[in-house]
């Protein structure tokens, strides 16, 4: 990843920590005639011309160069691997519990981005046969979480997650540029968007809401929704590229 890129990513932590993700106490209760908020996240214009990530180990596997995954545009403007979530909802459905998934897959992390609940756990594995490591850190304080060796194709290993929401970055220090993000709420009620920047948050109480949508290089942008009894609210959004 280019130095432009890397302080992109850096102010982006500094505009999304201006305000702190969801913290309330979340209670889970049974969701009567919920609603849905969907939408669509689009990048306007055109999308940075953003240089490919130049290799620097494993050059007979991971090839010279990887497409670097900054800015994900799909049919229509649509922007992949953005994080939308309710912003401070205190009650509502229940949260996930099964682990989420995290795959060091051709030198680099999939998803790139993902969302998770304070108490879930991660199943991390490779399906490379070279040596990754997994290295989450705390984004705002940059404290490690755990550094793992995965030696070889097919190893996996569940590990929890960080006991309180915030972002989680994730890295492989085996190979710089390697990089994948994992937003913690304390509720269930986010979603990323697909490859033509879609989204949809379920089993959602009616009521009016505060949603965030949260791009790793554009920060966040903020919106209402107000969600109807057994009907879907829209919740669209647009970035300015950096």
């Amino acid at each position: 990843m280019t130095k432009p890129c890397l302080l992109a990513s850096a102010a982006a932590f500094a505009a999304a920590f201006a305000a702190p993700l969801p913290a309330a106490t979340y209670q889970s209760e049974a969701v009567a005639n919920g609603g849905k908020i969907s939408g669509v996240v689009k990048l306007a214009g055109t999308a940075p011309s953003v240089p490919p990530i130049k290799t620097t180990k494993n050059q007979d596997y991971c090839g010279a160069t990887l497409a670097n995954p900054l800015y994900v545009v799909g049919k229509g403007g649509g922007l992949a691997n953005v994080e939308v979530f309710i912003k401070d909802i205190s009650r509502g459905k229940a949260k996930p519990t099964e682990p989420i998934t995290l795959v060091n897959e051709h030198c680099m992390f999939h998803p790139r981005v993902q969302g998770a609940c304070v108490g879930q756990q991660v199943k991390i594995s490779s399906a490379d046969p070279i040596l990754h490591n997994t290295h989450p850190q705390i984004a705002d304080t940059n404290a490690t979480l755990y550094n793992l060796a995965l030696p070889f194709k097919g190893f996996s290993v569940v590990k929890p997650l960080a006991t309180q929401a915030g972002v989680l970055r994730i890295k492989c220090d085996v190979h710089e540029w390697m990089r994948a993000w994992i937003l913690e709420f304390d509720h269930p009620y986010f979603a990323t968007t697909d490859a033509d920047g879609k989204f949809e948050i379920g089993d959602v109480p009616p009521g009016t809401y505060t949603v965030v949508a949260w791009h790793e290089v554009m920060g966040e942008k903020t919106g209402n929704a107000t969600v109807s009894p057994g009907k879907a609210a829209a919740s669209d959004f647009q970035f300015t590229p950096k």
